[in-house]
């Protein structure tokens, strides 16, 4: 395989890898493994496992905490009574509630 193919398949696996759902995947899989290692270590130093909560890479966006199930606000303007409009939900949100089904939560 030439340089310039290599390139080209290099860049093909990158363009794969930034589609939304991989980048929304991915997240849950790292706020899963943050929570899950935190919890291992918590009964015996709490204060490692809340340094561990608190690890995020800032490239990937603001830290959406613990995964969860999300609140409507974070996914809906509008209120209780609408009309209702989408929000625009960063990777990492809308990863929270995947990752808290990665752990049985």
């Amino acid at each position: 395989m030439t340089e310039q193919e290599l390139a080209e398949q290099h860049e093909q696996v990158q363009a794969a890898l930034s589609n939304p759902a991989h980048q929304v995947y991915f997240r849950a899989g790292l706020l899963a493994c943050r929570e899950q290692m935190a919890r291992f270590v918590e009964a015996q130093s709490p204060e490692i496992a809340q340094s561990i909560r608190l690890n995020w890479w800032p490239q990937l966006g603001d830290d959406p905490g613990a995964p969860r199930l999300l609140n409507w606000v974070e996914v809906a303007d509008g209120g209780e009574e609408g009309p209702w409009t989408h929000k625009d939900v960063s990777p990492s949100v809308e990863a929270l509630p995947l990752a808290a089904q990665f752990l049985g939560t």
